[in-house]
């Protein structure tokens, strides 16, 4: 039986818009392909092992294919391994809400990927798990010339400990994306300002400002912190909706 690319990509969620081929591109929230020359990226990566963690619907994760490199991307095993806040309670009150499990699952957290992954042939390799799981053990002892975390660390309860373990499996170096605000009577100052119950959603913990993205990474053993830009990313469904974000280069 053939397949319907248009008819069955709508079944799933997409974070991402990405190209499938022929003209087909999915509907995501955000579409970041304008934005790529902000990331700093190397424009050849053969040879490169990459990983990206917290890959959503894979966008970055098939862009470091394209450049030829062998990548490995994680996300989370299921929407209840979301660091709700709220802790237990609040995953219990989603548990229920959801109703079956493997079935949104598939919908809003890994079927997009496994759709796109199979009509563009891809050859990246899958894992799940959280960040706060990160370890070279995990991927047979080695680490990874290139660790890209793409928005990610708002929505760890304790980021400098997603941080440590981003840390835990970079070789060379680590990009990450992440959303920042700015007051400019006290950009000197690393500052955090904590989300928590003002997210309806229980999965946004905290933004920061760009000395307090970069003192993290500090504090989690990471040297030669070094902003590479500032950008917005527009979500594509909700009018008005801009996050502003601060990408970093870090290295171990």
């Amino acid at each position: 039986m053939k397949l319907n690319i248009k008819e069955e990509m709508e079944r799933y969620y997409w974070y991402h818009c990405i190209d499938l081929g022929g003209g087909v591109v999915t509907d995501g929230d955000y579409d970041l392909r304008p934005l790529l020359p902000e990331y700093g990226f190397p424009s050849r990566m053969h040879g490169m092992r990459v990983l990206d963690v917290g890959r959503a619907s894979g966008f970055f994760s098939f862009e470091f294919e394209e450049r030829g490199a062998d990548v490995t991307a994680t996300e989370i095993r299921s929407y209840l391994d979301w660091d709700f806040v709220g802790g237990e309670i609040c995953r219990q009150k989603r548990r229920t809400e959801i109703g079956d499990e493997e079935s949104f699952n598939r919908r809003e957290i890994y079927g997009a990927f496994e759709f796109a992954h199979r009509v563009r042939q891809s050859t990246v390799a899958s894992k799940r798990l959280t960040a706060y799981e990160l370890s070279p053990e995990i991927f047979g002892g080695r680490k990874f010339d290139l660790v890209f975390a793409g928005s990610i660390s708002s929505h760890v309860r304790d980021p400098i400990l997603a941080f440590e373990k981003l840390y835990s499996v970079t070789g060379s170096e680590c990009i990450l994306a992440s959303p920042t605000f700015a007051i400019p009577a006290v950009a000197d100052l690393p500052m955090l300002a904590l989300v928590g119950t003002a997210d309806s959603d229980r999965r946004s913990w905290w933004t920061m400002n760009v000395n307090g993205l970069v003192e993290m990474l500090r504090c989690a053993n990471f040297r030669d912190v070094e902003v590479i830009s500032q950008l917005e990313i527009r979500n594509r469904r909700v009018g008005g909706l801009v996050v502003p974000h601060t990408v970093v280069r870090a290295r171990p």
